[in-house]
């Protein structure tokens, strides 16, 4: 029983379950004495008193208690702070044989039965080590991207009609075409002007697919291990960046 290392801050457990924290510790060797600050219980509440004679194994930040959590509640309370015939023994100790009185014939007479149990105690140890390295890999990215452009086409159109005296034509707009009037003049017996002909302008919106292939990087894992068998991993692609 090594109860010469319990310390303030160790978590002390009773058969699996947990107790408390211990606060401090009184006294050295077998003779000393856990404060525990159990983990239910009014705040204001004064530590349990645990003698060390209850310590079954002390590991790197646990102290395992041979007793229950209702009898270290009761000990640590001062209800039996005193070796007794119920108290647990300590790890390879003989119980103390029954004493037997005598007793008047006819009356009948008690004697206690005491049986050692076994409690299973688990301890951590490393097993290995795993370690991830990480590696970034440049690879080429093919992206297709829809852009629109805008075609206009010109379309001509024979009016050849003679305008009226002060007659402009103007400009206009028929839906996604624009008519652009072309007027000249003619030397006739009187000057007179003609419609030639008109400019039908379309304006048409078009889609074509062009092509893009830019390198983007991304990211893979490799594992080495020591002890422990590795799992392989896919490789997750990076982010492009923006």
């Amino acid at each position: 029983m090594q109860t010469n290392e319990c310390r303030p801050g160790m978590v002390v457990e009773c058969l699996g379950h947990r107790l408390g924290t211990i606060s401090g510790v009184q006294g050295t060797g077998a003779a000393q004495v856990l404060e525990v600050r159990p983990d239910k219980g009014r705040a204001s509440a004064p530590p349990l008193q645990i003698p060390g004679r209850y310590i079954a194994q002390v590991l790197e930040n646990t102290v395992l208690l041979n007793i229950t959590c209702e009898e270290a509640t009761e000990i640590g309370q001062g209800a039996n702070l005193e070796p007794d015939a119920a108290a647990p023994a300590a790890a390879g100790a003989t119980p103390a044989a029954p004493v037997v009185t005598d007793v008047a014939l006819g009356e009948p007479l008690t004697v206690p039965l005491i049986e050692e149990t076994l409690v299973p105690v688990t301890q951590w140890h490393e097993a290995g080590a795993l370690e991830i390295h990480k590696t970034v890999q440049t690879v080429t990215q093919e992206l297709d991207v829809p852009v629109r452009y805008e075609e206009a086409t010109v379309e001509r159109v024979p009016v050849n009609r003679v305008l009226a005296e002060g007659e402009q034509p103007a400009q206009r707009q028929e839906g996604e075409t624009l008519i652009v009037p072309v007027v000249r003049e003619e030397i006739v017996v009187v000057k007179q002007r003609i419609l030639v002909e008109e400019l039908r302008i379309t304006k048409q919106t078009r889609t074509v697919t062009r092509h893009f292939a830019e390198p983007v990087r991304r990211e893979e894992v490799t594992f080495s291990h020591e002890g422990l068998e590795a799992q392989p991993t896919e490789s997750v692609p990076a982010q492009p960046e923006q």
